[in-house]
């Protein structure tokens, strides 16, 4: 598919809905407002604002231009980009090769196989197998989403129809094991779930996501502020606005500053193949800056309302604030059931609207990244690739939904991961071990990786052209003389390109700094001791 007959975003609003929609998932929902409780509050906000602009902000744009520049798939992107053998790439192919060698002599043999097949991969096609390897992030990745997602349209379902009436943790917790352990009634809501975010970008990028998008993510916000406005005025609400919001620098720690940093990253749906693949249809005249700043902001003012939606409420009706499932699908429910007006069930019916669209959402751009490959490599129509796409995430999917609870369901796969793997690191099912690999090795390797490309490999000066279409001005503007307000000024007018840029400042970061966040993030992640 040639760049001048590619589909375009329509406008600069469909293209930043699609992209914040992409952004806006779960993690702002379940993850955010809790790790913002209990690192400080506005405090912790500030901290997480800071290393946006250090870590997601440079990386966000570097996966846009390389998306724009190629008009291509991630794969087909990188490859177009390198030029020749890349040194670097070979440095980084024997690094894996030491990696997989001592892994396979300390008693890791699975993870000596598959350090070892990277490298292989990385020393064959260079930076290429970076954008294979984001693609399979964002498969991998959706194959279990889709089966949360389908959790939510049934928890949505089962609240409108008054069958969330529970007044305690212990009854919703009983309704959520009786559901998840129903592997019939999860593969069903799966695969609807899944056919929903097919069904988004069915008719393409401007009639498909551009169009849904415009129309589910103004949706989303108006549902969050109505179930704010209950929230907030519930008796004992502050508590919960003071638990969330409240500044306290001295909850602030290293710790917090590496949760910052790694949620940074993740929320904006960095290293799984989603900005390089928007990214290819975007028009040479959109401001790529300002488009990445408006998604930043739209994101976390998600995150921070969900916030205000949630804790008030909790607080307000006794219950302890959590993060993750057992927040969502065990506390609220009781939470919601508990508000006076004897309407708790249309509150939460309303709250897990809101929650299917933010999914939807998001899964929709993990589903174009597969179909976009699909449509580049092997020219197939739209629908075909869709239709594929839709059945290879779906039955890989399956093994997600019939292990939530264990891996009694597929002991077969627990044996062939057990003799591979080193058993100290099995979790108890296989949802959360391909949640684990995904999150806590694969995306922040793409990140980490596609840094290093633009900064080294396509280099800044390249990748600065880019950024600097459709941008005007504002990327070679005198970083200092523009915040102190003297920015048009005649004395100062000779050294607009001249010291600490807007330009020159992200090839500070995206070749030094972002790369070293990004590793400490997954080093962390993967549990090894960074001094913190």
């Amino acid at each position: 598919m040639n760049k001048s007959s590619r589909e375009n975003w329509g406008s600069r609003l469909g293209f930043v809905l699609a992209i914040a929609g992409s952004a806006i998932g779960l993690g702002n929902v379940w993850k955010f407002p809790y790790i913002t409780g209990i690192n400080g509050g506005g405090a912790f906000v500030l901290v997480y604002l800071l290393c946006v602009m250090l870590c997601g902000l440079p990386i966000m744009l570097c996966e846009l231009a390389i998306g724009r520049h190629t008009g291509k798939n991630p794969v087909d992107a990188f490859k177009a980009l390198q030029l020749r053998r890349s040194r670097l790439a070979d440095i980084i192919a024997a690094l894996l090769l030491v990696s997989a060698i001592l892994l396979g002599w300390t008693g890791h043999p699975g993870f000596g196989v598959t350090a070892g097949l990277i490298a292989l991969a990385v020393f064959r096609w260079q930076f290429a197998a970076v954008g294979a390897f984001s693609i399979i992030a964002a498969l991998l990745i959706l194959s279990y989403y889709s089966v949360i997602g389908g959790w939510i349209i049934e928890y949505t379902r089962l609240a409108f129809s008054g069958r969330l009436n529970v007044n305690d943790v212990e009854g919703a917790s009983q309704i959520f094991s009786g559901f998840i352990s129903s592997p019939r009634r999860v593969i069903i809501c799966h695969l609807i779930f899944l056919g929903l975010a097919g069904a988004m970008i069915w008719a393409g990028i401007r009639n498909g996501i551009e169009r849904w998008s415009k129309i589910l993510m103004p949706m989303l916000f108006v549902l969050l502020l109505a179930v704010i406005l209950r929230s907030v005025t519930l008796p004992g609400a502050p508590d919960g606005i003071e638990f969330f919001l409240s500044p306290d620098f001295s909850k602030l720690t290293a710790s917090s500053w590496l949760e910052a940093l790694g949620h940074s990253f993740y929320t904006l749906s960095l290293g799984m193949a989603i900005s390089i693949t928007y990214g290819s249809y975007l028009k040479k005249d959109e401001n790529i800056f300002t488009s990445a700043l408006m998604v930043i902001g739209v994101d976390t003012m998600a995150a921070l309302l969900a916030g205000l939606a949630i804790f008030p409420a909790v607080f307000a009706m006794g219950f302890e604030p959590g993060a993750g499932p057992s927040l969502i699908f065990k506390v609220l429910p009781a939470t919601f059931n508990r508000m006076p007006g004897g309407i708790g069930w249309f509150w939460a019916g309303l709250f897990f609207l809101m929650l299917t669209i933010a999914a939807l959402t998001s899964a929709a751009s993990l589903f174009e990244c597969g179909v976009t490959l699909l449509l580049d490599k092997f020219k197939m129509r739209r629908a075909l690739a869709v239709v594929l796409i839709y059945v290879l995430v779906g039955g890989f999917g399956l093994l997600s939904c019939v292990s939530i609870v264990d891996w009694s369901n597929i002991e077969w796969l627990r044996q062939l991961v057990v003799s591979t793997f080193n058993p100290s690191v099995m979790p108890g099912d296989w949802f959360t071990l391909l949640d684990r690999v995904t999150s806590n090795w694969m995306i922040p390797l793409a990140g980490l990786l596609t840094a290093l490309f633009t900064g080294w490999v396509w280099s800044v000066k390249r990748a600065a052209r880019e950024l600097r279409q459709g941008a005007r001005n504002i990327c070679d503007n005198n970083l200092i003389t523009f915040l102190s307000g003297l920015n048009g000024d005649k004395l100062y007018l000779t050294s607009r390109n001249h010291g600490l840029t807007v330009m020159s400042a992200w090839g500070i970061l995206i070749r030094y700094l972002t790369p070293l966040i990004v590793l400490l993030v997954f080093l962390k992640a993967i549990g090894v001791n960074v001094g913190f």
